[in-house]
C-alpha cells in the first residue's frame, strides 16, 4: 500500500507539472547575428533590439559628455580622446577633433572624462583633461585648442578631471578632481583656482542650484583605498602580495590583517558618509553643508535580496527646490528637498511588470523640463530614455536609443516656451557586426 500511495503520488505531481504554464522571456532577436542596419533594425550580441527614435548622427564611440551651446546651434560630445562638435542644424555635418585624416589636430588626449562646459558666448567650451588633470579650453568656431588650466595646485597632485560646470556668468568654473575627493573653483579671468573644497568619495556629477549658490556633488567611490605601509613605485613588484588579504564584505577587510609579518590596512566599513552620497557645499563659505546617502546602502535587503554593490549616485537634475539623482546600481531617482536640507523621497524606475523585479537599468544622465513637470533619465542599461512624470513620481513611457544610453539634454528654447527637441548620446550606437576577421 506504500509503494502504491508513493507511486501516485508521484504520477499526479508529474501530470501536474505537465500541464502548468510557464512565462518565459527571451530578448527578441535569440538565434540573430549581430547587424547594424540604421534604416531598419540592428541586432546586438545581447540579441536586443536597436531602433532609435527621431534623427541619428553616428559618430565617434563613448560618448560620456554632452552638452549644448546657449545659443543652442551647437552640440559638444566629449569621448576618450576625441570631441565631436555638431551643428545643430545639419548634425550630419559633425566635425571630429582630431579629423580622421589628422589634418585637423586633437584637442584631449587618452582619458579625457565626462566634463563639457560651453561659455556665454556659446564660442568658447570647456573640457575635463581626464588623467591629464587639466581643463581643456578650446574654440569652437575653429576647432582649435586654445588654452589649459592646470589642477594640480595648492598642494594637490595627479589630479583627475571628472565633470565641470561654469556659473551662470560664465566667470567662475567648477571642476571635480576624482582623484583627490575635492572640488575645484577656478577663476576665468585669471584661469587660476582659487578654493578646493574637500568633497566625497570620487566625485563624479556636478550640478548647481538655480541662484547659483549650492554646488550638489555626487560621489561614486565606496573606499578610500589606502596605501601599503612600506610600499614605493620602486619596490612595489617585489612586496606584491600573492593572494588577496580579506574578503569583502569582512572584519578583515574593515580593520586589516597581518599577512606574512606585514600589516595590510583594511577599507573601513562602507557605508560611511563619504562613501556613495550627494554632498551640498555653499559656494558663498566653501563648506559642505549636507551629505546625503541615496539610494539603497549596502547590507540592506530589498525583495529579499541584499545590497552588496551601494547605490552608485552619478548624476545630478536641479530644479527650483528638488534636485534628482540618478542612482546607476538601484535603477531609481533619489529627490532632494534642498531648500528643506532633507532627502525626501525616491523615485523607482519601472518598466513592465515582468520585468521590474530585475535589475540593470542602469539611470546615468538625466535632465529636467523647464517647467519641472518631466525628468528624463538616460538608461545605459536598457539602450532607451525614461520619460518620469514628477508629480505623480511614475515612468510615463520610453524612447527608444542607441546601446548604452548615456547623456541627455534638452534644447535651449529662446522665447521662453516648451523645449522641443531632446539630445541624446549613446556609448555604442547601432553596435558591432560580425568579426569578418582580416580583410
Amino acid at each position: 500500500m506504500k509503494t502504491l500511495s508513493l507511486l501516485l503520488a508521484l504520477s499526479t505531481t508529474l501530470t501536474f507539472a505537465q500541464t502548468r504554464n510557464v512565462t518565459t522571456l527571451q530578448v527578441p532577436g535569440a538565434g540573430q547575428p549581430c547587424r547594424i542596419d540604421p534604416g531598419g533594425v540592428s541586432v546586438l550580441p545581447s540579441g536586443r533590439f536597436v531602433t532609435p527614435a527621431g534623427q541619428t548622427v553616428r559618430i565617434t564611440r563613448g560618448a560620456f559628455g554632452l552638452k549644448l551651446s546657449p545659443d543652442g546651434r551647437k552640440a559638444v560630445v566629449l569621448h576618450n580622446g576625441v570631441v565631436t562638435v555638431l551643428d545643430a542644424q545639419n548634425p550630419e555635418n559633425a566635425l571630429r577633433l582630431p579629423s580622421y585624416d589628422e589634418t585637423i589636430p586633437a584637442v584631449v588626449k587618452d582619458a579625457s572624462f565626462l566634463g563639457v562646459a560651453i561659455a556665454p558666448d556659446s564660442r568658447t567650451a570647456y573640457l575635463s583633461g581626464g588623467d591629464k588633470g587639466t581643463v581643456v579650453r578650446i574654440d569652437l568656431e575653429t576647432g582649435r585648442k586654445t588654452g589649459e588650466i592646470r589642477l594640480d595646485t595648492l598642494g594637490f597632485g595627479d589630479s583627475f578631471t571628472s565633470d565641470l560646470i561654469l556659473d551662470a556668468a560664465g566667470t567662475e568654473l567648477l571642476v571635480l578632481d576624482r582623484a583627490n575627493f575635492r572640488l575645484v573653483r577656478v577663476d576665468l579671468k585669471t584661469e587660476r583656482v582659487t578654493a578646493s573644497v574637500r568633497v566625497g568619495r570620487i566625485p563624479f556629477g556636478i550640478a548647481l542650484s538655480p541662484d547659483g549658490r549650492y554646488a550638489f556633488v555626487a560621489n561614486v567611490g565606496q573606499y578610500a583605498y589606502p596605501l601599503v605601509p612600506g610600499v614605493t613605485p620602486q619596490n612595489g613588484d617585489s612586496l606584491m602580495l600573492l593572494f588577496p588579504p580579506y574578503g569583502v564584505p569582512s572584519r578583515e577587510a574593515e580593520g586589516g590583517v597581518t599577512v606574512n609579518g606585514r600589516k595590510i590596512p583594511g577599507l573601513g566599513k562602507p557605508n560611511v558618509p563619504e562613501a556613495m552620497s550627494v554632498w551640498t557645499v555653499d559656494l558663498t563659505t566653501n563648506q559642505v553643508v549636507d551629505r546625503f546617502k541615496t539610494g539603497h546602502q549596502v547590507g540592506e535587503f530589498i525583495e529579499g535580496a541584499e545590497i552588496v554593490g551601494g547605490s552608485s549616485p552619478n548624476s545630478i537634475a536641479v530644479g527650483s527646490r528638488y534636485a534628482f539623482v540618478s542612482n546607476a546600481t538601484n535603477d531609481l531617482i533619489s529627490v532632494i528637498d534642498w531648500k528643506a536640507h532633507r532627502l525626501l523621497a525616491d523615485i523607482k524606475l519601472k518598466i513592465h511588470p515582468k520585468l521590474d523585479r530585475y535589475r540593470g537599468l542602469f539611470p546615468f544622465g538625466l535632465t529636467l523640463s523647464r517647467d519641472e513637470k518631466t525628468l528624463y533619465v538616460a538608461l545605459l542599461g536598457f539602450n532607451a530614455v525614461a520619460v518620469v512624470d514628477v508629480p505623480t513620481r511614475r515612468v510615463r513611457g520610453l524612447i527608444p536609443t542607441g546601446w548604452g544610453t548615456t547623456r541627455v539634454v534638452l534644447s535651449p528654447d529662446r522665447d521662453g516656451g516648451p523645449e522641443k527637441t531632446l539630445y541624446v548620446t549613446s556609448a555604442r550606437g547601432y553596435g558591432a557586426g560580425p568579426n569578418g576577421g582580416r580583410g
